[in-house]
């Protein structure tokens, strides 16, 4: 039999040294680091950004978190997204999800709470979703509301966005909030949106304060408008002096 030698194992190339050299860092983003429990105790959303980075190629994470107790009630939708989306449990009791979990979710997913008994205050789940942006390609995502008696589909909406580093905001927008609360809003104003057309049932209105993505689109308007502020003052202040 053949013997392969440490030599002809080795591939190489007649290409120049810095070729193969990884380039490095840009700037363009600082590398970040954040605890995970630490910093979803303040968040005022499901599915809130960790790090402010959303442009090409950038790796995005968010989390979420759900507890149980009386009367909790989180709806149920679908979302579908061209950019894989990858789930990780940093700790579960009572849910669907066993804590330490990962897994790679399909482009088209069933979202809730994930707790087998949402009305017990035992019941909890925090969760990141990391996502890798687009190089260059726009990303679709599609939000989809069914019947709660026969499934039968009632709503949908999609939007695309090109991941880009141009943009006015410091703290810049991230679509899957901020493109999610006027649909949400119209489809909890329309009882004709939310009547299903197969078995005639009225679905009750999404429970958008449960999910916090109006508060958060608010809020990522708020700190960019108040950051413009001050520096337009403190630009006003160096010109009198």
């Amino acid at each position: 039999m053949a013997q392969m030698t440490r030599a002809s194992m080795t591939r190489t190339s007649t290409a120049p040294a810095e070729e193969h050299r990884i380039p490095p860092p840009t700037g363009a983003r600082e590398p970040l680091k954040v605890n995970v429990y630490e910093r979803m105790q303040h968040a005022n959303t499901q599915l809130v950004p960790l790090f402010p980075y959303y442009g090409p190629g950038a790796i995005v994470y968010s989390g979420a978190l759900f507890r149980g107790g009386p009367g909790y009630d989180v709806g149920h939708f679908f979302h579908f997204n061209t950019v894989d989306e990858i789930t990780f449990v940093w700790g579960a009791n009572g849910a669907l999800l066993e804590t330490g979990r990962i897994m790679a979710q399909p482009n088209l997913h069933g979202v809730n709470s994930f707790l087998r008994d949402p009305q017990s205050p035992d019941s909890f789940l925090l969760v990141t979703i990391v996502q890798r942006q687009s190089d260059t390609d726009a990303q679709t995502e599609r939000l989809i509301w069914k019947c709660v008696k026969c499934h039968e589909h009632l709503f949908a909406h999609e939007f695309t966005d090109r991941p880009t580093e141009d943009h006015e905001d410091r703290f810049p927008a991230f679509p899957t909030l901020n493109e999610s609360v006027e649909p949400v809003a119209r489809f909890n104003s329309d009882e004709s949106l939310r009547t299903c057309r197969k078995c005639g049932h009225l679905n009750p209105p999404f429970p958008m304060d449960e999910w916090g993505w109006a508060k958060w689109s608010m809020h990522q308007r708020t700190v960019n408008d108040a950051r413009a502020v001050f520096l337009a003052k403190a630009a006003e202040s160096q010109a009198t002096a």
